[in-house]
């Protein structure tokens, strides 16, 4: 008996119904083990955010936390109170987002002041992102010779990005301060016109709080150090940020012997094409009694004091 061909076309219709019925059928067996396997995927992803976070809480009022931040070759370091900070250089220009979310992961809404210690790439260039995206009351530089003044593009870029944010450009006078918080910073610069090198140019920055201090002085070397000495400028200081990365140019003895940090603090990139730290600025960093802490090493490293005691923390974590 011959087969019509509406029943071929029956058959064929119901095959492939049940074909996909099929289909739908080993779908729906595998459905719960899909949901539960992305609800996993989105828990232990919820997890990693939320250990990779920053655990700093915003400190208190009497509180102030100094940050030593890891930025590669180049220098910056956050000074935060309860309702205040300030930004001290900023990086190169190829670590000014990576800045920017480190500020932002630690709660800064507004900066009290940016300083920057002098115009050289990698302690200027980063802060142009920070610029445009966080309100700034005053920026600070270095009164610079006129043939020092670099017309690099890093530099010229955060003027423009002042301008543009009408954010004040000053030039501290020797003993001005700034006051945020619990805290306070005193500019101590020299006759910048003696040097031809512009690390000698670097703005000088003591930080106090209650009795707990920190100098920081950019790229200073042996020359503008010997002129700091000679000023009378340098006194006792709980923590020194190592100028110039901890080159065998910077730190000599009688500096040391003058500032006498219990703490040194040395910003510099991991196996960077310098050398820094040098092992003879080492040496007399250890020779001085200073303990120290260096950022390719130990990444971003916390002081957090209340003005009589202080607390080092390193391996600060940013998530990246």
């Amino acid at each position: 008996m011959p087969v019509r061909k509406n029943s071929v076309h029956s058959i064929d219709r119901k095959y492939h119904r049940l074909k996909r019925q099929s289909r739908w059928d080993r779908m729906r067996e595998k459905m719960p083990f899909l949901i539960l396997f992305g609800i996993c995927v989105l828990a232990a992803s919820i997890v990693l955010w939320i250990l990779t976070q920053p655990k700093q809480q915003a400190p208190d009022s009497e509180t102030l936390c100094i940050y030593v931040l890891d930025i590669g070759q180049g220098d910056a370091v956050l000074l935060q109170t309860q309702d205040h900070a300030v930004l001290v250089d900023g990086g190169d220009a190829e670590q000014g987002y990576r800045l920017l979310h480190m500020l932002k992961s630690l709660h800064v809404r507004s900066l009290d002041a940016v300083i920057n210690s002098h115009p050289h790439a990698d302690h200027v260039g980063g802060l142009t992102p920070v610029l445009d995206e966080i309100p700034v009351q005053a920026l600070y530089f270095p009164d610079i010779p006129d043939a020092l003044i670099p017309t690099t593009g890093s530099y010229i870029h955060v003027l423009e990005t002042a301008q543009k944010h009408h954010i004040p450009v000053r030039i501290p006078q020797c003993h001005d301060t700034v006051s945020f918080g619990c805290a306070e910073i005193e500019f101590l610069c020299v006759g910048n016109e003696q040097f031809e090198d512009l690390n000698n140019c670097s703005l000088g920055c003591r930080i106090t709080c209650g009795d707990v201090s920190m100098f920081l002085a950019g790229d200073l070397e042996k020359d503008g150090e010997s002129a700091f000495l000679e000023a009378g400028f340098l006194q006792p200081a709980t923590i020194l940020k190592v100028s110039h990365h901890g080159s065998n140019s910077s730190s000599g003895e009688a500096f040391l012997s003058a500032v006498q940090p219990e703490f040194a603090a040395i910003s510099c990139g991991a196996l960077n094409d310098y050398g820094h730290p040098a092992q003879k600025c080492l040496e007399r960093l250890v020779a001085a009694g200073c303990t120290v802490y260096r950022t390719d090493l130990d990444e971003t490293i916390l002081f957090t004091t209340d003005g009589s005691t202080i607390r080092p923390e390193p391996h600060i974590s940013f998530g990246f």
